[in-house]
């Protein structure tokens, strides 16, 4: 009797063909969010979005993740750019683009809808750290709930497993062990990729990545020194993850476009931290 096909790690090939889509060749991706005004407004440094998709388009981004309406700024070179439609809103106040001490989470968007604006997977939040159980519980039925639309229409799913909730944050949003619990946890539930914090500590979460069979992203947060950055992302590359979805670094960043390329090199090419330093600052290597 011939050995049984192997099961794909992607819930039918229509979802994996999808997110074949949203990956660099080599399996390794460059992600760009751009959208983060949904929750703020105008944010300085995306005064001009479709200028900015189009730079990190042109510079080579495998995918962004856009809402609706950044959606419709898609042209030229970024009118090509695969992207994840973010499906959910999460903010801290119910002011105008204020921020506050509330928590406010919800799925605003279908898989139906994500399908037809023509968006090639779509990207929610798993918010862990809730003080009250059923938010907790609420969340995770919200996550299954659209993995399962989403599935069905094909699309491919990303869940960023974040530590924001009252009991974790902030000072447990980069724990080693919760991060790598997070990601796993993801998994489990269908993620088809999977979005988590850069951990103080990696060795937990390089043992996830080394035994999941899907893509692990790093999130970026606040907007750092590329210094720091580029020896954060590498210090995760090595660890096994496969890339990374970040929004502020970038579009906060002089040149946005230069910033994906040294991302580009950091995660597709096995640059080194000064080398992707050298790209950024010079356009050219060390």
């Amino acid at each position: 009797m011939s050995d049984p096909a192997p099961v794909p790690p992607y819930a039918s090939a229509s979802v994996g063909a999808r997110l074949d889509r949203l990956l660099g060749p080599d399996g390794r991706t460059v992600i760009v969010a751009l959208d983060h005004a949904l929750a703020t407004g105008q944010a300085a440094g995306l005064d001009d979005p479709a200028g900015v998709l189009a730079e990190i388009a042109d510079a080579g981004a495998d995918a962004a993740i856009l809402t609706p309406g950044a959606a419709r700024l898609r042209a030229g070179a970024a009118g090509a750019l695969p992207w994840f439609l973010t499906a959910d809103y999460y903010a801290t106040s119910v002011d105008a683009g204020t921020p506050g001490d509330e928590e406010l989470h919800g799925v605003l968007w279908s898989a139906e809808h994500a399908a037809a604006l023509g968006a090639d997977g779509i990207k929610c939040l798993w918010i862990h750290g809730q003080t009250d159980p059923e938010r907790h519980l609420r969340s995770l039925r919200q996550v299954a709930r659209l993995m399962e639309d989403a599935h069905r229409a094909g699309l491919p799913v990303m869940v960023e497993a974040v530590l924001w909730g009252p009991r974790l944050a902030p000072g447990f949003e980069q724990d080693g062990e919760l991060v790598a619990n997070a990601a796993r946890m993801a998994f489990e539930l269908g993620a088809d990729l999977i979005k988590v914090a850069m951990p103080h500590d990696v060795t937990p979460l390089q043992r996830v990545a080394r035994s999941v069979p899907v893509p692990i992203v790093a999130m970026g947060g606040p907007a750092h020194d590329p210094r720091v950055l580029f020896t954060h992302v590498r210090r995760v590359l090595d660890a096994g993850l496969a890339g990374v979805a970040l929004g502020r670094n970038v579009w906060k960043a002089e040149r946005p476009g230069r910033m994906v390329a040294a991302l580009r090199a950091l995660v597709h090419d096995g640059a080194s931290d000064a080398d992707a330093l050298a790209l950024l600052r010079h356009g050219g290597g060390a």
